[in-house]
């Protein structure tokens, strides 16, 4: 199956801005059984690529001039084959597991997750019992969080999500490493693309936020939370993180005064 992806993020300033520096975490890393077909990131001024340190190809555009907007683009092709029941990567990791298991950021677990993972502490420990909690994990989320657009922000925590019963799939996200982080399984954040001419799926027309926890002999092992899935070949990772901040698709800073306003448009649909 193949797959198309038009994205495009712009900052329109209240006033000009004389210099702009974006942060772009949206080159794909592809899973056993996908394969780029082509991926091109198109932004203003100068260009440098480099790696962050939780291991994301990061794309900086830095516009030292006179401006009072920006467009970064996307435009891709990925396909894949083959019937995995999850996503696997080849590649070493560039941090340890227990990293993951930090309580920070937007992701940060308190005792109001207590009723959320009842029950399941012992089956946790256990590396064989490890995903069938964690699918129990995802599934009590999804009875607790509704998907819901327009009731959170990209600063909202997870702890917030959890107490308004709403949100979207990076609140979902975000409550689900809450979760496993609570249990003393290392999870962590992970933007990238799934398919969003599904209605059936819970997609905005954004990028797509999912979470990773980590399975004794199987790894890191994908879970949707807002779909109640296992992230399969048309799931395209591009960045992980301990939270949204540490993913964020784009993110900028400049020298002016004002506001910024950011809007976001993607498509991500099959093409053949």
């Amino acid at each position: 199956m193949r797959y198309a992806i038009e994205h495009t993020t712009r900052f329109q300033f209240d006033q000009p801005s004389g210099h702009s520096i974006h942060d772009v975490r949206l080159t794909p890393k592809p899973a056993a059984g996908q394969r780029i077909v082509s991926w091109r990131i198109d932004g203003p001024g100068k260009r440098s690529e480099w790696v962050d340190g939780h291991g994301n190809q990061v794309t900086t555009f830095s516009a030292a001039y006179r401006h009072d907007s920006v467009e970064i683009t996307v435009h891709g092709i990925y396909e894949h084959s083959g019937a995995d029941q999850w996503l696997r990567y080849v590649e070493t990791p560039t941090l340890p597991a227990p990293f993951w298991l930090r309580n920070t950021g937007l992701a940060r677990h308190d005792e109001s997750f207590d009723p959320v993972i009842e029950g399941l502490a012992e089956r946790a420990t256990d590396a064989a019992q490890r995903v069938a909690v964690l699918h129990e994990v995802m599934e009590r989320i999804g009875k607790r969080i509704a998907y819901k657009t327009g009731v959170s922000t990209v600063d909202t925590t997870a702890a917030e999500a959890l107490a308004r019963g709403a949100g979207v799939a990076q609140d979902h996200a975000h409550a689900f490493i809450a979760c496993c982080r609570r249990l003393g399984v290392p999870a962590r954040y992970v933007s990238g693309y799934l398919r969003n001419d599904d209605p059936a799926l819970h997609v905005g027309r954004t990028s797509h936020s999912w979470a990773e926890a980590w399975v004794p002999g199987l790894e890191w092992v994908g879970f949707d939370p807002a779909n109640n899935i296992s992230p399969h070949g048309d799931s395209l990772r591009v960045a992980v993180g301990l939270d949204y901040h540490d993913a964020a698709p784009v993110s900028g800073r400049r020298v002016g005064f004002g506001d910024a306003k950011m809007s976001v448009d993607a498509s991500v649909r099959i093409v053949d």
